[in-house]
C-alpha cells in the first residue's frame, strides 16, 4: 500500500444544541459501507481504492417504546493507494475488494470515532467488518 487518505467526510449533529440533552448514554449506530475500486492510468498497476462509509448515531429506544433519536450522521470516504504486481486474475478482485478495505478501516473506524467524541457525544464503538462477507454478498447480487 502506497498512502490512505480522507477523501470526503461530513458529519452533522442532528438538531444541536437541544439533542445533547439526549446523548446521555454511549449512541447506537449503524453503518453502511460500500468499496470502490479505480485503476489509476491506463496499463497500470496502481489502484485507488475507497472504503465509504454511512453512519448514523442514535439513541436507544425508550424504556416505552420511545422512537430512537438520531443524534448525528457520518458519510465519509477513505482511500489508499494500491500496487497489484503479479498478481493474477483470481486473487485480483478479492485483493482490491476485501484486503485493501481491510488495511483502510482502522484509518476510518479511528477518524469516525474522533469526529463523534469530537462533536460531544460519548465514544461509539465501531466493530470490525467482514470485507469478504461484503464482497461474497455483493457477487450474489451480480
Amino acid at each position: 500500500m502506497g498512502i490512505q487518505y480522507v477523501k470526503a467526510v461530513t458529519f452533522q449533529v442532528i438538531g444541536a444544541p437541544t439533542v445533547y440533552a439526549l446523548a446521555q448514554e454511549r449512541p447506537q449506530i449503524a453503518i453502511m459501507v460500500d468499496v470502490r475500486a479505480n485503476q489509476i492510468g491506463e496499463n497500470m498497476p496502481n489502484f485507488e481504492v475507497e472504503l465509504v462509509m454511512h453512519c448514523q448515531g442514535q439513541t436507544a429506544p425508550g424504556p416505552n417504546g420511545e422512537e430512537p433519536v438520531r443524534l448525528f450522521e457520518s458519510k465519509m470516504t477513505y482511500a489508499g493507494i494500491f500496487t497489484l504486481n503479479h498478481s493474477t486474475a483470481e486473487t485480483f478482485e478479492p485483493l482490491l475488494l476485501i484486503e485493501a478495505p481491510r488495511m483502510l478501516f482502522p484509518g476510518a473506524r479511528n477518524l469516525l470515532v474522533t469526529l463523534s467524541r469530537e462533536a460531544g457525544f460519548l465514544p461509539i464503538v465501531v466493530q470490525q467488518i467482514d470485507f469478504a462477507e461484503l464482497w461474497r454478498n455483493r457477487r450474489a447480487q451480480g
